[in-house]
């Protein structure tokens, strides 16, 4: 068991464009990131946040799993080991894939891990785990397992509660899970990569599959698919929280975010901006995105009415990956957490939406004060 307390790092701040108050909860000059934004990192009650930190500045260091309050206050890192960490639905619990490929359970408060499954016995090659998430309202863990060489895939179950796995059925490249219906989220044309000769007597792998991806929604047994809609459609998707519907931002020159369900014609939720990297409050009522080209900070978006505004100003240089907002949201859209470089080393903040600003998109208020939605 680890719950080793670290003195509190946060640096409280008011954005001066929106005055939605935010507080950097990472200071440390190692860098720090957030959880994938898909799934929720912070806690139900939005008391609590899981993140990764580096806590060492030679090269190659370990991410660890921390826990910190949303205000700033009680950081704590729960491993002294790198894995991929999920957040349990009702906050309590941290499943983390270890660099081994053994699934744990860490409590969120005591740091007490307990090992579950070896997910190499379920691995053969030529698979590997490509994507590991939660299913059936959280009751399962789903690992996908991709071939890029053939371009194929399957997948196995763990029941967290019983602990019993299962296999899936056929060939299926899984990328998600639908929480209220059960069903998967596949990629069909699914790449298959082969090294290319170059002009200059070099070898690249590149996808020689003519095809473009497609997304679908199927049952777990890979029956009854619904077209959703072509990968390349979005430049950035998950699912809109625990319905059946995607949601993402759309490619050049779609200046968007999509909202796509089977069986309906995909539309444009909300216009304006480049929206970029996109999250989903876990009832679906809320989206919050970066921006570029230019960067015009978080923007807030309320599902139903599609109304949005500026939520804060990261200012993250996005030259790469490690410095993108990459913002996540909580279950209820009431705490957003993004990440920044401003400082010259990636940190993690929080913003924290108030009931106020909440109901001034809904109103359908802009960001000038006199504007309104039509």
């Amino acid at each position: 068991m680890l719950r080793t307390p670290h003195h509190s790092e946060r640096i409280q701040m008011t954005d001066p464009a929106t005055g939605i108050r935010v507080t950097q909860i990472t200071s440390y000059p190692t860098p720090s990131r957030a959880l994938f934004y898909a799934w929720p990192s912070i806690t139900p009650d939005n008391q609590r946040v899981v993140i990764y930190c580096q806590r060492s500045g030679r090269r190659t260091a370990p991410y660890d799993i921390f826990r910190c309050d949303t205000d700033g206050l009680e950081l704590f890192q729960l491993t002294d080991w790198p894995g991929i960490a999920l957040l349990s639905i009702d906050g309590k619990t941290v499943y983390v894939l270890s660099g081994e490929q053994i699934l744990h359970a860490v409590d969120i408060e005591t740091g007490k891990s307990e090992p579950l499954i070896d997910v190499n016995e379920h691995v053969k090659p030529p698979y590997s785990v490509s994507t590991f998430e939660f299913a059936d309202m959280g009751r399962e863990v789903l690992f996908g397992l991709r071939n890029s060489t053939v371009g194929g895939g399957t997948y196995f179950r763990v029941n967290l509660e019983t602990g019993h796995t299962s296999h899936g059925e056929g060939d299926v490249v899984m990328i998600g899970c639908f929480q209220q219906s059960g069903r998967i989220e596949i990629l069909k044309n699914y790449q298959r990569v082969e090294p290319i000769a170059q002009a200059d007597g070099t070898r690249v792998f590149k996808n020689v599959r003519p095809e473009p991806m497609t997304i679908w929604s199927a049952n777990r047994d890979g029956s009854d698919e619904r077209f959703l809609a072509r990968m390349d459609m979005f430049g950035h998707h998950t699912i809109l929280g625990k319905t059946d519907k995607l949601q993402g931002t759309g490619q050049p020159p779609h200046r968007c975010i999509w909202i796509v369900e089977s069986g309906k014609e995909p539309y444009k939720l909300a216009e304006g901006p480049y929206f970029w990297h996109s999250a989903a409050s876990f009832d679906g009522e809320w989206i919050v995105a970066d921006t570029s080209w230019p960067d015009e900070g978080l923007k807030l978006v309320h599902v139903p009415t599609g109304h949005w505004r500026t939520l804060c100003h990261p200012r993250a240089e996005q030259d790469h990956a490690g410095v993108h907002p990459h913002p996540g949201i909580s279950q209820d859209g009431r705490k957003v957490i993004f990440a920044s470089d401003k400082t010259g080393v990636p940190q993690l903040y929080i913003a924290h939406v108030t009931e106020e600003f909440r109901e001034s998109i809904i109103a359908g208020e802009l960001d000038r004060p006199r504007d309104k939605w039509m």
